[in-house]
């Protein structure tokens, strides 16, 4: 193939390639390759079915599980809501609530451990060795945990932690305190009950399939594609039918809205109106009944004064407050007087120096240093005359 057309024209990789592929693919007896090369490739065959199959069937168990945990989430939502108890046998559950809160709890653990196992993919979807080098090394500065080995040579670590890390520290914290047999012996045979309620029903489906093709009947409705068909369709009115509820019931919630606002704003209209005014006409009569008060007590003051003018201003009182005035008032003068001739000397001394202030304080500070002094002398000489004479 390669070597006739315009296959001389190809790159040598690319006509290796095509040789490759015309030994291999188009050649499933083995008449184009050794048979050694055709045993390796039988071999091969038979581990990928055998990988294949695994896989199925570890497929099948986790989509159980992942079913389990979510019908025991709906049986906990309809027991929070409605407040229904033994939600779970009424959904097919046979455990616990706690040992589906560990299973739970075990697969986001083990689905966050194999993240962590992919390979780093960049945008073209190849793995390069230089991206691998780079993130290696970042990690390694973040833990001192050995890296594993992991798919496409990516160390199957992210900011230190690891699959074996992560499975270590997590499910020791598991919220079901019990043994690992323990935990899974049940969990496997409800897997296994609703397996195989599952395969009862396909081979139901495929016996009455078998059974309307063999008797000959022109029913179409029995036929499995058909069945599943008409399934589909069903739920898909189903669906629609829900969702005429969510809108029709998203109307009335609106509409159920409105109603409170509008009994809202006559609530409020009320309240001003009524209360409001009711509280209106009440602050006005505490006001006016304050300000009578406050005319009453001023006019009770003006009474006070009166009788107190009237006790003071008596006929023996008023000749004596007369004297009592003159004298103050000539005091006023005398002292008026005595200030002026104060003032008028301080002006003169002022004037004829100009340092007179100074002079003036320091004269005071010798007088009474001199006062100081006489008294001292004095306690001496009193001190002196107490001493006995000799």
């Amino acid at each position: 193939m390669a070597k006739g057309g315009g296959g001389q024209n190809l790159p040598a990789d690319i006509t290796q390639l095509i040789d490759q592929l015309e030994r291999h693919c188009l050649a499933p007896d083995g008449s184009l390759v050794s048979k050694s090369v055709y045993n390796d490739l039988q071999l091969a065959r038979e581990e990928m079915s055998r990988e294949r199959l695994r896989y199925l069937e570890a497929m099948a168990i986790y989509c159980e599980a992942i079913g389990m945990v979510e019908d025991h989430q709906q049986a906990v939502s309809v027991a929070n809501l409605g407040g229904i108890r033994d939600t779970h046998s009424n959904l097919g559950l046979k455990n616990s609530p706690e040992v589906y809160e560990a299973l739970e709890h075990r697969l986001v653990v083990a689905e966050a451990a194999q993240r962590l196992r992919l390979p780093l993919i960049s945008k073209d979807g190849e793995v390069h060795e230089e991206e691998i080098e780079k993130w290696s090394g970042f990690s390694s500065n973040y833990t001192n945990i050995t890296p594993e080995s992991t798919v496409g040579g990516v160390p199957n670590r992210f900011l230190g932690i690891t699959p074996a890390y992560l499975w270590q520290t997590q499910v020791q914290h598991a919220p079901l305190p019990m043994d690992v047999g323990e935990y899974q012996m049940p969990l496997l045979r409800e897997i296994e009950i609703r397996l195989k309620a599952k395969c009862d029903k396909l081979a139901d489906a495929f016996i009455d399939d078998l059974d309307s093709s063999t008797t000959g009947s022109q029913n179409s409705t029995a036929r499995l594609p058909e069945r599943v068909k008409l399934m589909i369709e069903e739920i898909e009115r189903e669906e629609t039918a829900l969702r005429e509820d969510l809108y029709s019931a998203d109307r009335k919630f609106a509409e159920y809205y409105n109603v409170l606002e509008q009994i809202l704003g006559v609530l409020i209209k009320l309240v001003k109106d009524l209360k409001l005014q009711h509280q209106h006409k009440y602050d006005e009569l505490q006001k006016t009944w304050l300000c009578k008060r406050c005319e009453t007590m001023s006019a009770k003051l003006r009474v006070l004064e009166h009788i107190l003018l009237l006790e003071t201003y008596t006929q023996e009182s008023v000749p004596a407050l007369h004297k009592i005035r003159k004298y103050l008032v000539e005091a006023t003068e005398e002292a008026s007087l005595a200030y002026n001739k104060a003032v008028t000397r301080l002006r003169e001394y002022q004037g004829v120096d100009p340092h007179f202030d100074t002079i003036a304080r320091q004269y005071q500070e010798i007088v009474k240093k001199l006062e100081n002094m006489q008294w001292t002398i004095h306690q001496v000489e009193m001190d002196l005359n107490r001493l006995p004479s000799s």
